[in-house]
């Protein structure tokens, strides 16, 4: 028998990895499957990901370019994640404050987003962390805000698709889609229609 090559071991490691997600957990088998992804974590693939430092930033391949996700953004959506799970009554560890910018808070944050995911594409559930709390219930509705900055914008409240949505900035009612909202909580809400 030959020795397996890194990819057989990282393909046969996401097999695992997805295996994982795809089981529900119960209170019996908890403690197990921590210990088979703490078991797997070494033969993870190493993510391509750097970082900026200067900026708190990772930088994240994305198609031909990438994308950045900021060293305090991954703590709060790590946080608000876990404790939505818990609330789930699945087990979530929080990263500890010492971890932000690592990789290790990164491989643990895209872990936990991993599990998230799995479990709301199981039970055909929404993890609402992104949602603005303010404009819960105006979605299809004209707002004008006063972001934290004090900056002022009017918009129609959108709602992104996925498990995992976000509020949007709609500028028309003729547009087909906008940015995620920024700048909450807001100094001032008011609904226009």
């Amino acid at each position: 028998m030959s020795k397996p090559t890194a990819a057989e071991v990282a393909e046969l490691a996401a097999a695992a990895r997805q295996l994982l997600l795809n089981t529900e957990r119960t209170g019996f088998l908890a403690r197990s499957l921590d210990r088979v992804r703490d078991a797997l974590e070494p033969f993870e693939p190493a993510p391509a990901v750097g970082m900026n430092t200067e900026r708190e930033l990772y930088i994240i391949p994305c198609g031909d370019g990438h994308t950045c996700l900021g060293f305090d953004v991954l703590l709060q959506r790590h946080k608000a994640v876990a404790e939505w799970l818990r609330g789930q009554g699945l087990q979530a560890n929080d990263l500890p404050p010492e971890e932000r910018g690592t990789m290790r808070a990164y491989t643990a944050y895209t872990a936990l987003m991993a599990r998230a995911h799995g479990y709301c594409q199981r039970n055909k559930l929404r993890c609402p962390t992104e949602l603005t709390p303010q404009l819960i219930g105006l979605e299809g509705r004209r707002v004008e805000v006063t972001d934290r900055h004090g900056q002022s914008r009017r918009f129609q409240v959108g709602r992104s698709t996925g498990w995992l949505p976000c509020h949007l900035e709609i500028s028309r009612r003729t547009s087909t889609g906008g940015p995620a909202v920024t700048g909450a909580p807001f100094q001032a809400l008011r609904v226009l229609t």
